[in-house]
């Protein structure tokens, strides 16, 4: 009797891992990962080094359109915002009708899956430009338009045309000339390249579908 529980058990194991196979092959089939891909999704963003203290965290959003001609490679072009706060401890900043800080930004990057299925995590990389309104009145901070490195990874779903996007990145800021009472830019990297010390993290959770 034994051996026939055996049996069975071992036929169930079978039939079973032939099925998970069965419908992981069908899944693949079915994820449209190439393709048009549009995603919304929103997250938190804040700043690092000397900017940290003086901007709390804050929420961040966008909408991505991506183009993949294959199953790995992406292009991306992308809106992205966010609104934050003073720290009260570390700003003398009047109360703003609304957030302290508004950006707004573009960026183009590049993704690079390190899978080829439809749970695929990626890195990206790129080159983005935001626009900062300081909407309080705060000394030592004001309008400005600064330049950025976005570097990054990820975790991307495909379930057929549906998309869902987890993502990571930090951004290399060239200056931070909206907030003056810091260094503007601090690591020489030759000739006339600076990058600001400070830099931005963001990290978002997309939605959207590809086509």
């Amino acid at each position: 009797m034994s051996k026939g529980l055996l049996a069975g058990a071992a036929a169930v194991a079978v039939l079973a891992a032939g099925s998970a196979q069965a419908a992981s092959t069908e899944l693949r089939r079915s994820a449209d990962m190439r393709g048009l891909t549009f995603l919304v999704g929103g997250g938190v963003e804040g700043y690092t080094s000397a900017l940290r203290d003086q901007i709390d965290p804050g929420l961040a959003y966008g909408v991505t359109v991506a183009i993949k001609p294959t199953n790995v490679l992406g292009v991306e072009l992308g809106y992205t915002g966010a609104i934050s706060e003073f720290n009260t401890g570390s700003v003398l900043a009047t109360n703003a009708n609304g957030p302290d800080i508004v950006r707004n930004g573009a960026q183009a990057a590049v993704t690079l899956g390190l899978t080829a299925t439809p749970l695929q995590p990626y890195i990206m990389g790129g080159l983005g430009l935001s626009r900062y309104n300081v909407r309080a009145f705060a000394p030592g901070f004001q309008d400005d338009t600064v330049g950025n490195v976005p570097v990054g990874a990820g975790l991307r779903l495909h379930v057929g045309s549906f998309t869902a996007d987890a993502r990571v990145n930090y951004n290399f800021l060239f200056d931070q000339e909206f907030a003056l009472t810091v260094p503007p830019s601090d690591v020489d990297l030759g000739g006339d390249e600076t990058f600001s010390k400070g830099g931005r993290y963001v990290g978002t959770i997309n939605v959207g579908a590809t086509f």
